[in-house]
């Protein structure tokens, strides 16, 4: 009964903070983009024309998605789950760490990467989490031999595949390691350790695969599609020459983990730990600890990396949690070592290349960042102002639109089948029409090159700013 009470006293303390950050920041007129991106895709789930499952599509991880069906309000979800995942992970550590490591995890909550990730990449922070306590239980399955932390570290391990596809990518040193810790026993005592850990994560992929199969005719739409979660970030020049080199990637990713060590320096300083131990009891760990490092390393010469520092904060994660393995009693000098990286998670990101770390940052140190979605919600109120009953937009860009007016039924949607006969013939069918003026993509604005002067026939310009143009019949 007292470890729920601390549980909750700690969920709550957390969600106020991180929903008090975002209200603020959403006063001023920023979002991240990326959470309407999926409340849209929720919303077409439940109440598109026709509500269907698939309208979330199967290119992105879709662990990121469940929330918004439960959680009505976009604006809770990031701050609901992250709390709830930190909860849980601190609770965790309780169990395992001395008190001076609440210290340490003390630091965690006043870094402005992790507070970034808390309030607008919930789906990244669970997947550093529970990525974490995963290797963590195959620690201590190594340590115990009890095959409980195995099998439940196996679940987690599974599920970190349906949040970023890319945990593929950490199967062989997971393998290699539990085959090295086992080396006393048969062949076949190896391979059996080796299935209960990955089968998982091998089932989901599989099954993965096959809904794809199923339902975009193709078994890797999720990799080959050009909305695939793999293509979907930024895109950096120095990623694009590193892509399929080996040596390049191994050389960028050197670099970036050079730039990153005044936050990332924790995780190297355990490194230190390592020489007290026998080799073959110490080898598997430090496989494993080595996990972050390949996980940089193949989404750089995979293309499915973008220099931001929140990916350090993994490092910081794995750091806590190894702490108790490789050090019984944190010193001195690791403490000093997380409160250098506190100090530096507040400077770099003001000079980072992902704008939404970097202008949270700043807002963090200011009080003030730049707005980013009342463009949308203009459109989205003169939307419902005009009584349009039916609009055509392609909501590759619009997606905000479609939420802030928050009924999918008003508009024609490129996932709709009528889509593009509407778009070939619009006067006979759209009240209105949104063209996105500075998008290349725009499937409007190709179909009818002079919307962005202010003309489509049969329409008059209703409204414009900067990025949308409004037309009604």
């Amino acid at each position: 009964m007292l470890r729920l009470f601390i549980f909750c006293l700690i969920f709550i303390s957390i969600f106020l903070l991180l929903f008090s950050i975002e209200h603020l920041a959403y006063d001023q007129g920023y979002i991240y983009k990326g959470i309407l991106f999926y409340a849209e895709k929720v919303l077409l789930a439940e109440e598109g024309n026709p509500p269907r499952l698939e309208n979330i599509g199967f290119v992105y991880p879709p662990l990121a998605f469940l929330p918004f069906l439960f959680i009505k309000s976009y604006k809770l979800v990031s701050p609901i789950v992250s709390a709830f995942i930190i909860s849980i992970f601190f609770i965790h550590l309780s169990k395992h760490l001395e008190k001076i490591s609440y210290l340490v995890v003390g630091f965690l909550l006043l870094n402005p990467l992790v507070l970034f990730l808390a309030i607008y990449r919930f789906e990244i922070l669970l997947f550093y989490i529970i990525l974490t306590v995963s290797i963590s239980m195959l620690i201590i399955h190594i340590e115990t031999g009890y095959s409980f932390y195995l099998f439940a570290g196996g679940i987690l391990f599974g599920l970190t595949f349906f949040l970023d596809f890319r945990s593929l990518f950490l199967i062989p040193i997971i393998t290699m390691s539990i085959f090295i810790s086992a080396k006393e026993k048969e062949f076949s005592h190896k391979l059996a350790l080796i299935i209960v850990k990955l089968s998982p994560i091998i089932f989901f992929a599989l099954a993965w695969v096959y809904l794809n199969w199923i339902f975009t005719g193709s078994p890797f739409t999720f990799v080959t599609s050009p909305y695939s979660f793999f293509k979907s970030g930024p895109i950096d020049t120095n990623i694009l020459i590193a892509k399929g080199s080996f040596f390049k990637s191994l050389s960028y990713t050197i670099s970036r983990l050079l730039a990153d060590i005044p936050i990332t320096l924790p995780y190297f300083i355990l490194l230190l730990y390592i020489r007290k131990y026998r080799i073959f009891y110490i080898l598997p760990m430090f496989m494993l600890y080595l996990s972050p490092i390949l996980l940089v390393f193949l989404s750089i010469y995979f293309a499915s990396f973008f220099p931001a520092y929140y990916y350090a904060v993994i490092f910081l994660f794995f750091a806590i949690v190894f702490q108790k393995f490789l050090c019984k009693k944190p010193t001195k000098m690791l403490v000093i070592s997380f409160l250098i990286s506190l100090v530096f998670s507040w400077i770099l990101p003001l000079h980072s290349k992902e704008l939404n770390e970097k202008h949270f940052t700043k807002f963090l140190i200011s009080g003030k960042i730049a707005q980013n979605i009342r463009d949308y919600q203009e459109v989205a109120n003169i939307l419902k102002k005009e009584q349009c009953k039916k609009t055509l937009i392609d909501d590759a860009s619009g997606f905000p639109i479609v939420v802030f007016v928050g009924n999918p039924k008003m508009f024609y949607l490129p996932y709709m089948y009528e889509y593009y006969t509407v778009l070939s013939y619009p006067k006979a069918y759209a009240d209105c029409i949104v063209v996105d003026k500075s998008s290349n993509i725009d499937k409007i604005s190709r179909r009818f090159p002079e919307a962005t002067i202010g003309h489509i026939d049969g329409y008059y310009l209703l409204y414009e700013n900067k990025k949308f143009a409004i037309f009604k019949r």
